[in-house]
């Protein structure tokens, strides 16, 4: 299957935001071997060849780091929950600056803490 550029960049940043996050959850090798490719823009062999390894154990291992990214991701759901937080705040930002009153203001900051409980 083939993805075309636009597709293949939204799951690259996807991916590296689920980096951002989960990256303490990788061994210390993922970590290096991804940051060697995503980060210092490194070919699968440059890396390899740094490490010692085939191009084709950088492959696997770097693939293996982005599906373990995903795999955390669809068992803690941190990232969705952090987009739905920050969708909700920007959300309430827009009526604040709409609705100014004292009762409103209260009623949004109830709200945001409503979004932030489990």
């Amino acid at each position: 299957m083939v993805l075309d550029d636009g597709v293949r960049l939204e799951r690259r940043i996807h991916v590296n935001a689920l980096y951002d996050l989960y990256s303490p959850l990788l061994t210390e090798r993922q970590r290096d071997v991804y940051e060697m490719r995503h980060f210092s823009d490194l070919s699968l062999a440059e890396i390899a060849e740094t490490l010692g390894v085939t191009r084709q154990a950088v492959h696997i291992l770097v693939n293996r780091t982005a599906e373990k990214l995903e795999a955390l991701e669809r068992a803690l759901g941190f990232f969705a929950r952090l987009e739905r937080l920050e969708n909700r705040i920007r959300e309430l930002e827009a009526r604040c600056s709409v609705e100014r009153s004292e009762e409103q203001a209260l009623r949004f900051a109830g709200e945001v803490q409503e979004c932030l409980k489990p």
